[in-house]
């Protein structure tokens, strides 16, 4: 759902084997394309499908962007 960046992601990750992580990079209500990176690190789960973005205008992100930063 909406969230944010919050440190225990980190304790999640550590504790849980993740396969799949839908995360928000609409950067307006929820995280951005950084933070969502940053949850990504904390995480480390198998597979990251980005999600609310491009439903309105003040969400208009590019989830390529994310992709590109994941990689690296």
């Amino acid at each position: 759902g909406d969230t944010g960046l919050f440190y225990d992601m980190k304790l999640i990750g550590e504790m849980n084997t993740i396969d799949v992580a839908l995360l928000p990079i609409g950067d307006n209500f929820t995280m951005g394309i950084d933070d969502a990176v940053k949850a990504a690190e904390f995480l480390h789960a198998k597979t990251y499908v980005p999600m609310h973005y491009q439903t309105f205008e003040v969400i208009d992100t590019d989830p390529r962007e994310f992709i590109e930063k994941l990689a690296g």
